[in-house]
């Protein structure tokens, strides 16, 4: 049940991911994305420190049929060849069950409320008004609260949390490819870790998008991501696969 729960982070997504309209280069701009990424995941867990670790091997229907809430938007402010932007994800799971033998306890309940945060800044190293080529810089920011309940039975009613709350450096790079008419190609890559908090993780997106019009555009495409983080007790060793789907504003 831990590991189910934890599938929430497998919704995450970067601004990156789904901004193939990015302004031109001799102009401010601000874009806001919504996008979403049905993803997967398999691994190892333990959200709760003292608990045995987990495997995980779940669909991306598995994660919906647990799904409170979700929030998913990205932001990117950019000026000339240089940009900031953000991208947050907020998930709120939960799941309950009744115990085999309901005779220490009777019911079981998990929720567990995630927050990831990427923020960093680009660089417009290559530009011929089609094609480009951004190197970036940041920071990736998780937050993992996870309450376990345990009700009814011959035993107490009993309840345990745990937050866990780390920060990954991270550096990638961005491109697109303009085939005209509108279609484009873009692609993303990070890595980052470096056993400051994770002892490392990777992160490729490929896509294809349709430019609508100055204003809106849309990118679908797959991401793979892959994260190894453990600390007293708490385990996120996985990997997170599927396609994102994303539309993007810019003003």
């Amino acid at each position: 049940m831990t590991g189910l729960v934890l599938m929430a982070m497998a919704t995450s997504a970067s601004a990156d991911d789904v901004d193939g309209n990015l302004a031109p280069i001799d102009d401010w701009s601000l874009s806001i994305a919504p996008y979403a990424w049905a993803a997967g995941m398999k691994g190892t867990v333990a959200s709760l420190p003292g608990l045995p670790p987990v495997g995980v091997d779940a669909s991306f229907q598995d994660l919906l049929e647990n799904l409170d809430i979700g929030i998913m938007v990205s932001t990117e402010l950019r000026y000339r060849r240089w940009a900031a932007f953000s991208d947050i994800l907020y998930i709120n799971l939960s799941a309950d069950a009744d115990t085999p033998a309901g005779i220490l306890f009777d019911n079981i309940d998990v929720d567990q409320e995630t927050f990831i945060g990427t923020f960093a800044g680009a660089y417009r190293a290559f530009d011929d008004g089609g094609t480009f080529i951004d190197v970036m810089a940041g920071v990736r920011v998780w937050s993992v609260d996870t309450r376990l309940t345990l009700d009814g039975g011959l035993l107490a009613d009993q309840e345990r949390e745990h937050n866990e709350n780390w920060l990954d450096p991270m550096i990638g790079a961005k491109a697109r490819y303009q085939f005209g008419n509108g279609i484009f190609l873009n692609g993303v890559v990070q890595i980052g870790g470096f056993g400051a908090a994770s002892d490392f993780f990777w992160d490729v997106f490929g896509g294809v998008g349709y430019q609508f019009n100055d204003s809106i555009s849309a990118v679908a495409g797959y991401r793979h991501l892959e994260e190894d983080y453990e600390r007293n007790g708490f385990v996120f060793d996985v990997e997170m696969s599927g396609p994102v789907l994303g539309a993007v504003i810019r003003f």
